[in-house]
Parts: structure tokens; sequence; C-alpha cells
């Protein structure tokens, strides 16, 4: 019986060069292949589209060349769905979630009538945003599609010699989990993995438009699973699987830990919008992880009611169907604190280059925890 690995790559926008600096260190270590990965690669979100720029062939030098050349300019804009009235208004606000410092970084300057405007007069034109017909998002996200075509190479990503690779997305009109994937998976034939499979997965409810694929329209997978952990052992197909996932939220942190790196509170509606995401991706890998348990928990008592019916010859207490195989936990890679909220819309260099180091370090250090774990219990 052969051990796969599997790479689960979780959602967090801009923090995604995080996931960079991680991979990085599971090359130096030797766990995985520069330029090829390990035997799954799964992402959500910004975790697909790593995971995809991975089945692409990309060594860690293209990684960072890309991130670092990619700032907010290359990911979104302002939505064409907002009304033109209310849209100077609107780029004012959202000045810092449009603009990068590499390319201005300045604020919009409002018209001189917008600002003489009266607080009724603000609130009339910010209630046109929300009351437009029709609207699917706050910013579009056509930058970013042109910015992956050119990360990704789709032919080697459905050839066999790319790594599996599931993407997941939501399906928005029936809330089902889809998932992609470039290999048959739960007797579902391969998919044909292109630039709309990326886009379906990071199609983040209302901020971006959703994405159809095949009739069926799609926004990002985290709104329902941020570590696709079931997926990866179905694919597996009853093989060991050693199992990494890469999150972006201290995972192990204590409850009042967590409370003193948050003394200061979101300040406005991108740092509230962020940290609520972040609290929904953790609650997302806590419930799979708590679902792996009780899978394990299953598999160790049909393993010893076989065991039962072969020394009592007692053909009943079997469970029938085969045996559950037991899943190794997987390695968590996160950071030990948590990241300024801001970055998870914010595409820029200095940002990636410290999550890159951040990244780095905090999979050096679970792995040498995880290697001295493995030798203490081997002793």
């Amino acid at each position: 019986m052969t051990t796969k690995k599997a790479l689960v790559l979780s959602g967090g926008g801009g923090r995604g060069a995080y996931h960079v600096g991680v991979i990085e260190a599971l090359v130096e270590r030797g766990w995985m292949q520069d330029g090829h990965g390990p035997d799954i690669i799964a992402g959500t979100s910004i975790g697909a589209i790593n995971a995809a720029a991975l089945a692409s062939g990309l060594t860690i030098a293209n990684l960072k060349e890309r991130w670092l050349d990619m700032h907010t300019e290359d990911v979104h804009r302002l939505s064409g769905d907002l009304p033109a009235i209310s849209r100077p208004v609107m780029r004012f606000l959202m000045h810092s979630v449009l603009t990068s410092d590499t390319h201005g970084g300045v604020a919009s300057p409002l018209p001189p009538d917008e600002r003489s405007m009266s607080a009724e007069g603000l609130l009339e034109r910010l209630g046109k945003v929300f009351r437009s017909r029709p609207f699917r998002s706050l910013l579009d996200t056509t930058p970013w599609r042109h910015t992956l075509s050119r990360w990704m190479d789709f032919e080697r990503i459905n050839s066999p010699l790319a790594p599996a690779l599931l993407l997941t997305a939501t399906d928005l009109q029936s809330g089902d989990l889809r998932v992609f994937c470039n290999r048959p998976l739960r007797e579902h034939p391969a998919d044909v993995i292109a630039i709309e499979h990326l886009m379906a997965s990071s199609s983040i409810p209302t901020i971006y438009p959703w994405t159809e694929i095949g009739g069926h329209k799609y926004w990002d997978g985290a709104v329902l699973v941020n570590t696709p952990l079931g997926p990866v052992i179905d694919l597996a197909a009853g093989d060991d699987v050693e199992i990494v996932v890469v999150m972006m939220t201290p995972w192990e942190a204590a409850p009042d830990a967590m409370r003193e790196q948050l003394q200061q509170m979101p300040e406005d509606l991108v740092q509230a919008l962020s940290l609520t995401l972040d609290w929904t991706l953790l609650a997302s890998y806590r419930a799979a992880l708590k679902m792996l348990r009780a899978y394990n928990r299953l598999a160790e008592a049909a393993l010893k009611l076989e065991r039962a019916a072969r020394q009592t010859g007692d053909a009943s207490l079997t469970l029938g169907g085969g045996i559950p195989r037991i899943i190794a936990e997987p390695l968590v890679i996160a950071p030990q604190q948590l990241m300024p909220l801001e970055w998870i819309v914010d595409y820029e260099e200095h940002n990636h280059l410290a999550l890159f180091e951040m990244g780095r370090n905090d999979a050096l250090r679970a792995l040498d925890n995880h290697l001295l774990h493995s030798l203490l219990d081997g002793a």
C-alpha cells in the first residue's frame, strides 16, 4: 500500500503569499518536489489559485516572481454594477481596496459638489448602491481573470503530468459544495480545469461577482468548506495519505491569547469583513477535523469488530462493506499571530515579502515539531 501526499491550501485573499513561503519550506525539507508538487493538491479561493499554479508546474521562484509582480489593480476594480451617481463616493470610501502603493495608492478626491454634500445626500448616494438593479458585486474581477490567465498552464493542469487538483466552489442556487477535479472523483468524470473554475472558487459573495459554469452559478468555496479534507481522502482511493493543511489564521492559540492579540477592534468595513472571514475559515477547519476524528473512531470500532468476528467466528459482528481506513490527522501549518486584517485585500509587495518569510518560518517550525514528536513516539 502506497502513501500519497496531499497539500490543502486555505482561502485568505491577499494573504495567499503565505502559501508560497510554506511551499518553499516543504521543498527545502524534501516533502515535495519543486515545480511539481505532491500527489494531490486541494485549494479554496486563493488556495485554489496557488494550487493551480503548482499544478501548472510553477517553481518557488516562479511563484514569488508572480506574487511580487501582482498588485491590487491586477486583482479587482470598482464594479460596473454600481450606479454612476454613487461611483465617486464609493471610489473615495474604498480607495485602500482599489489602489496599491506601487501604483500611487492615493485616495481619489471627491468632486467639488460631493464635498459639500449633506449627510442626507451622502446616505441617498450610498442607498443607491444597495438598491441598484442588476447588482452582482461591489468589485469587478476582470483584472484578476487576465492576471491568472498569464499564470496558468491549463494544458499541463489537465494532463497526466500534473498532480491531482481539487478546487472547491459553492453552488449559489442550491448551496451545495462543488468540487472540480482534473481526475475522476466519486464516479464523477474528470473536469477540464479552466480559468472559470479558478474564478468560481475565489468569487467572494457580494464582494466579487459569481462565476457561471455549465449553466450553474458559483460563489467562493470557502462559503462551505475552507479546507476540503473529505474530497482529498476520497481521491486517495484507499491508500494511506499524509496531509499538510496550510491555514492563515492561528490554529492552536488559546481564546485568551487571541483576545490579547485582537486588542484593537476592526476600524472599518473592510477590517470587519476580514475578521469575519478569519473566524469563518477557522470554524470550517475545526468542523472538518471534528468529522475526520469521528470517521477515525468509526474506523477503529470497525477494526475491533472485525477482529472479534475472526476470533469468535461470528460474522454478524462485522459492519460489512469493507473496513474504513484510519486517516492520520493532518499536519497543520498556520501563523502564530493574527495577520493584519487589511492584508486580505491588500496586494502589496512589502506584504508579500513579509508573508513569504512568515510562511517559511512557520512551516519549518511545524515540520521540526512534527519530526520531533514522531521520533519520541517511535522511541
